[in-house]
C-alpha cells in the first residue's frame, strides 16, 4: 500500500540548524560562503557574527598577531571545543613516529571551530576560522560600562595586551635572535653561546684582548662618538681560512656582551639573500639598539643583488646608532672592495690564521686536560709537542677531526675485554705501520697506543688535505674555483600541492615541548607527548587532547600544543618578515619560559 503524507510527521529544521532549539549557528553561513567565489570572507564573517549575536562585541584578531589558543596551551586559560554548538570543520590523519623505534598516532589539523573560552573569571565565545593562510580568531563579549557593540571590548583588550606581554617577555632570559630568512628567538642557541668562555678559546692573548676592549669601548663611549659628531656605529670583518676560530671567538663575544651590567642583545644573521631580507635585519637592529649584529658568511648574504641596498642600509639615511656589525668570511680577497674597503662599513679587520706550532701544542693540552681520568687512555704531556710537530698547516678544525678519529678508532677496538688486549694491540700497530712507513722504529714515543694512532689520523687527514687541493690545468694555472652561492629554495617557490599545506601549517606556531592543551573543569587536560611533525599530508598540522586508552588525539584547535616542522616555520617566517617589528616583537618564542605572576 503506497504511504502518504498523514503516515509521516515533518519536523522544520530550518530556524535552528537541526539542533532543536540549540544556540545560533554560524557553520550554515560558512559553509555557504566558502562554497562560492568571494572577495572578503571576513567581512562576512564578521556581519553574520553581529547579526546573530546582536548583544555582544566581535572582535577579530590575526592567530599570527596574539594567539588565544596558544595562551591556553600554556596553562593560562581554559578553552573547551563546544562540538555541540557548531559543527567542527577538520581533516584527520596519521602522524608517524618523530623517532625510530616510536609509535605514531592520530592528529586532527582543524578549520572551523568554536571554543568557550574562560581567563581571570571573564568567559568568552572564541571562533576559529581558516581563511586561505591566514587564522583569524574572532572572540565575543558582552559590552561592560559605557560601551556599545560598536566599541572595542575592554576586557578583550586586557586579554590581548597580557597575551602579548607573555609573548613578547626578554628579559626572563637571555637569547640569541636569529634572522634565517625570519626571525626568531632561541634560547636554545644561548645555551650554547654560554658555554663559550675566553679561556678556552685558543688564541693570541693580545687578540682576545684586543676584541673584547674593541666591543666594550664601543658600548661604553656612546656620549664620546655624540661629543665627536661622529656616528655611534662600527664594523669589524673577522677573516681567515675555515675553522680557525672565528665562530667559537664570536660565540665568547656574545657571551661577554650579555653579561655586561646592561646586557647587549645579539642578533644573528644566517642568511638573507634578498634586498627585503636585509631591510628585514636592519629594522629589526635598528629596533633592538644597543645591540650586536653577527653577519656569518657575509660574502653569501651580500650578493650582486642585493649589495647596493645592504650598502644603503649600513650608511645611507637611517639612524644606525648602538650597532655593532661583525661580519666573518674565509674569502677576504673575495669580498665587494665596498665592504672589505670602505672604512664607514667595516673599519678594522682581524685575521684567524693557521695556528702555529704553541697553539697546536695549547689545543694538544686542552684535550689531554679533557681526557684526565681516562683510565684506559695512556696521554702524557710530552705528546703534545709531538703532536704539534706532525700537525703543522692543520687549522683547529682538522686538529679536532684527528682527535676525535684517534678517540674513535680507539673505542672502536676497545671491548673492554682484557683477553683482547694483544689482539688490539696487534690491529693498531697494522694501522700505524699500514699508514705510516716513515716512522723512526726507535722512537721512544710510539710504546705510547694513542700516538700511535694519532700518527695514523693524522697522515690519513694530511691526505685528505692534498685532495681538497684545486686542480689545475695543462699551463699550472689553479683553475678559478666555482662560484659560492647562496641557498635557492626559495627561487623555484613552492609546488602547488606545498601550498595546500600552508593553512595547516600556518596553525604551528613555535609551541614548547612542554605546553599542555586545557580545558574546563568537567574534561581534565592530558598533556601531550612532545611531537615534530616530519613529512606527509599532515606536517606542521595542529593536534588536540590525547586520548590514555588509544593515543588518538582529538578535539584540535589550530595548533594549542603542536610543534612546527621547520619548514613550514621557514614559510611563516618569510611572512612575518614582511611585517613591523621591534623590541622582542618577534615574539614566539621557541621555548615557552615560566609563568609569569601577572598573567591571571
Amino acid at each position: 500500500m503506497a504511504a502518504s503524507p498523514d503516515d509521516f510527521t515533518f519536523v522544520d529544521v530550518e530556524g535552528d540548524g537541526g539542533r532543536g532549539g540549540g544556540p545560533p549557528q554560524l557553520f550554515p553561513e560558512y559553509q555557504q560562503m566558502t562554497s562560492n567565489k568571494v572577495a572578503d570572507l571576513d567581512v562576512q564573517i564578521t556581519t553574520a557574527l553581529r547579526e546573530k549575536y546582536p548583544e555582544l562585541i566581535v572582535t577579530t584578531v590575526p592567530a599570527s598577531n596574539v594567539d588565544f589558543l596558544q595562551f591556553a596551551a600554556a596553562g593560562f586559560a581554559l578553552a573547551k571545543l563546544e562540538e555541540d554548538a557548531e559543527p567542527v570543520l577538520r581533516w584527520r590523519g596519521f602522524i608517524g613516529p618523530a623517532h625510530r623505534g616510536g609509535t605514531g598516532y592520530l592528529a586532527d589539523a582543524t578549520f572551523f571551530a568554536r571554543y568557550r573560552y574562560a581567563w581571570n573569571d571573564e568567559h568568552f565565545i572564541l571562533y576559529i576560522v581558516q581563511l586561505g593562510l591566514t587564522t583569524l580568531q574572532y572572540i565575543l563579549k558582552e559590552p561592560v560600562g559605557n560601551e556599545t557593540t560598536a566599541s572595542h571590548s575592554s576586557v578583550v583588550d586586557h586579554l590581548i595586551s597580557k597575551i602579548g606581554a607573555w609573548l613578547t617577555r626578554d628579559t626572563e632570559l637571555p637569547a640569541i635572535y636569529v634572522y634565517d630568512q625570519y626571525w626568531t628567538r632561541s634560547t636554545k642557541l644561548w645555551e650554547e653561546v654560554k658555554k663559550a668562555r675566553w679561556e678556552d678559546v685558543i688564541l693570541d692573548p693580545k687578540k682576545k684582548k684586543a676584541l673584547t676592549e674593541v666591543a666594550n669601548k664601543f658600548f661604553d663611549n656612546e656620549e664620546i662618538y655624540k661629543e665627536y659628531g661622529v656616528p655611534w656605529k662600527r664594523g669589524l670583518i673577522f677573516h681567515g681560512p675555515v675553522g680557525n676560530g672565528k665562530t667559537i671567538s664570536l660565540k665568547a663575544l656574545m657571551h661577554t656582551l650579555q653579561q655586561r651590567k646592561t646586557p647587549v642583545v645579539t642578533l644573528y644573521v644566517k642568511n638573507a639573500p634578498y634586498a627585503y631580507n636585509i631591510r628585514a635585519v636592519f629594522t629589526m637592529a635598528r629596533a633592538m639598539t644597543p645591540c650586536l649584529l653577527v653577519l656569518e658568511d657575509i660574502d653569501t648574504i651580500v650578493t650582486k643583488a642585493s649589495r647596493s641596498y645592504f650598502f644603503n642600509e649600513v650608511d645611507g639615511l637611517e639612524n644606525n646608532d648602538g650597532i655593532l656589525m661583525i661580519a666573518t668570511t674565509n674569502h677576504l680577497d673575495e669580498l665587494d672592495p665596498g665592504l672589505s674597503k670602505r672604512p664607514s662599513r667595516f673599519d678594522r679587520k682581524y685575521l684567524f690564521p693557521l695556528p702555529d706550532k704553541g697553539e697546536r701544542s695549547q689545543y694538544a693540552q686542552y684535550w689531554r686536560h679533557k681526557l684526565e681520568g681516562k683510565k684506559d687512555i695512556d696521554f702524557p704531556s710530552k705528546l703534545c709537542d709531538a703532536i704539534a710537530d706532525i700537525t703543522d698547516d692543520f687549522s683547529f678544525a682538522y686538529l679536532k677531526e684527528a682527535f676525535v678519529a684517534t678517540l674513535l678508532e680507539l673505542a672502536r677496538n676497545h671491548d673492554g675485554d682484557d683477553d683482547d688486549d694483544e689482539d688490539e694491540e696487534e690491529k693498531l700497530s697494522t694501522l700505524d705501520h699500514e699508514k705510516d712507513d716513515d716512522d723512526d722504529d726507535d722512537d721512544p714515543l710510539n710504546k705510547y697506543l694513542f700516538w700511535r694512532t694519532i700518527k695514523a689520523m693524522v697522515k690519513s687527514l694530511r691526505s685528505d688535505m692534498s685532495d681538497d687541493k684545486p686542480p689545475k690545468d695543462g699551463n699550472d694555472n689553479d683553475t678559478k674555483p666555482e662560484p659560492r652561492h647562496f641557498r635557492t629554495a626559495y627561487n623555484k617557490g613552492f609546488s602547488a600541492a606545498y601550498e595546500d599545506m600552508l593553512p595547516l601549517m600556518e596553525k604551528m606556531s613555535l609551541q614548547h615541548q612542554h605546553q599542555k592543551v586545557t580545558t574546563t573543569k568537567n574534561a581534565p587536560a592530558t598533556r601531550l607527548p612532545d611531537r615534530k611533525f616530519s613529512s606527509g599530508p599532515f606536517s606542521g598540522t595542529g593536534f588536540g587532547a590525547l586520548d590514555p586508552v588509544d593515543g588518538s588525539v582529538s578535539g584540535s584547535g589550530p595548533g594549542p600544543a603542536g610543534i612546527a616542522e621547520e619548514s613550514a616555520e621557514n614559510v611563516l617566517g618569510y611572512i612575518r618578515s614582511l611585517q613591523p617589528v621591534g623590541r622582542g616583537l618577534s615574539g614566539f618564542d621557541d621555548e615557552v619560559m615560566g609563568r609569569p605572576a601577572d598573567l591571571r
